[in-house]
């Protein structure tokens, strides 16, 4: 065996940060950040339905793991079973038919809205299967590292189908419907390329007897287990407030193309800067997961949109900040974007092995209640402005900071599984 292999650097590791990075480049062009609150937004002008799409991503993938976490111990091809759940990703092609079929702006939208969420929905419901095949598959120093590197790779593919993106949305060669259309057909193509990689994936423990699930008693025994750990309901109450500051940046693009009255050609590049962004993101965040630990990247996700949202307000009430102000807060944003890491990984960090996926989906799906924020801000949007809704998120932000210095270190971790 090699030292790399040693190190936990083998075949699942790669094969699992290629899937990964297969997803992220698919994302780049179907982000609640960029591409998609633009396509709403230039399509009805409303910033109540760019949060609506908001809080479509957020509920379908948090109900999509509520189905799916009751079944794990029924699963016994963990890698089979994320393969065929992967074919879901192929919806953005549905996505761009009523586009180039010609229909209205508000029935390509509702079309839309539906599609995304069959599309989240169907992610949510292989995301806690994906998360117990990395804690089985990957070494758990190694796991924030992963998805880093996921994000990192996926940064660099993002990169080159990102000037494909920036093309079309400042092309005037193109109407909207066909500049849409086609990047909708692309992402799909880009996300599919993850079945290949996931079918490399090995589970070096799969179960050899599965067990079908008695859903009540699942459902039932999950106030028992939050009432049982300690840590486990610090982090849930961290992690409330952290939805509300990370909605409110998804408004960015639509908020600078506003208020700056920018042309096509510098919101593509806003894109582009978000892309930028969310690579170098991939590097702090999941260097930061190997060596700090978890805790450490949820404090400082929390304090960098913080910051986003400073910045946002800055340009608000200074305009003369200018473009490369707004260019950098978009890039900026997009660093903290993937803020998943940190969380995905605290819950599984401090769950015993029997009740990982139980803690996957408290962890994650608490945030249900909360993922009509991003519809509510968007309403602010439209009632009270852009300020309002930032401060509110701002606020957010600095709670979920303070709930956050309660969480455990990755020494204390490391001491409390022993």
């Amino acid at each position: 065996m090699s030292a790399k292999s040693k190190k936990g650097y083998d075949r699942n590791y790669w094969a699992m940060v290629m899937e990964g990075a297969s997803f992220v480049g698919g994302i780049s062009m179907m982000a609640s950040m960029g591409v998609v609150s633009l396509f709403v937004d230039t399509m009805t002008g409303s910033k109540t339905l760019v949060g609506l799409a908001v809080t479509t991503q957020t509920f379908f993938i948090l109900f999509g793991q509520l189905i799916s976490a009751p079944h794990m111990s029924a699963i016994s091809d963990l890698p089979g079973f994320m393969f065929k759940g992967m074919f879901m990703r192929a919806t953005p092609l549905f996505m761009a038919i009523p586009l180039f079929l010609g229909a209205s702006r508000m029935v390509a939208v509702v079309i839309f809205l539906l599609l995304y969420g069959i599309f989240w929905l169907a992610d949510g419901i292989i995301t806690v299967p994906w998360g117990e095949l990395s804690a089985r598959a990957i070494k758990p120093e190694l796991r924030g590292h992963m998805m880093g590197m996921q994000i990192a790779l996926g940064g660099v593919l993002s990169l080159l189908t990102g000037l494909l993106l920036r093309w079309l949305l400042a092309t005037p060669m193109l109407t909207e419907y066909t500049r849409f259309g086609t990047i909708f057909i692309i992402a799909a193509v880009v996300f599919l390329t993850s079945l290949i990689f996931i079918r490399m994936v090995k589970d070096p423990s799969p179960i050899k007897t599965p067990k079908k699930p008695d859903l009540r008693k699942y459902y039932s025994n999950i106030p028992k287990i939050i009432k049982g750990s300690k840590p486990l309901q610090h982090a849930v109450i961290a992690r409330m407030p952290g939805y509300i500051g990370f909605s409110s940046i998804t408004f960015l693009v639509v908020f600078g193309s506003g208020t700056l009255g920018l042309s096509d050609v510098q919101i593509s590049w806003l894109i582009y800067a978000q892309i930028i962004g969310g690579l170098i993101g991939g590097v702090i965040l999941g260097e930061t997961s190997r060596r700090f630990g978890n805790k450490t990247v949820i404090l400082l996700c929390n304090i960098g949109v913080l910051s986003t949202l400073s910045m946002a307000i800055s340009l608000a009430y200074f305009p003369s900040l200018g473009y490369a102000w707004l260019l950098a807060a978009c890039a900026f944003a997009s660093v903290w974007y993937h803020n998943w890491l940190g969380y995905f990984n605290y819950f599984l960090d401090i769950a015993p092995r029997k009740n990982r996926p139980t803690f996957q989906i408290v962890g994650n799906c608490i945030g249900i209640p909360f993922s009509f924020v991003g519809f509510a801000l968007g309403a602010v949007i439209d009632s009270r402005g852009f300020v309002t809704a930032f401060t509110i998120g701002g606020i957010a932000a600095i709670t979920a900071i303070l709930l956050s210095t309660r969480l455990l270190s990755r020494k204390r971790i490391k001491a409390f599984n022993d």
